[in-house]
């Protein structure tokens, strides 16, 4: 994690790829009935701020070496 992050919960990814106009479908991996509502309860959330958008992709850089321009 870059410093001073926190690290992302599953909810910050799907919210991340459900954000992403190009995106049509998302799968999810629930291990338990309270896992699946927690997801399901994701779809209620909306779309990430432009903030939120910056942050994930951040950590992500940081996790994958990339520096964006």
């Amino acid at each position: 994690m870059p410093p001073g992050e926190k690290p992302l919960s599953a909810k910050d990814c799907y919210r991340f790829e459900l954000s992403n106009p190009a995106v049509d479908v998302c799968m999810t991996g629930a291990r338990s009935l309270e896992m699946m509502r927690e997801n399901l309860e994701t779809l209620d959330s909306g779309a990430l701020t432009a903030e939120d958008m910056k942050r994930i992709r951040r950590i992500c850089d940081h996790i994958y070496g990339k520096a964006r321009n």
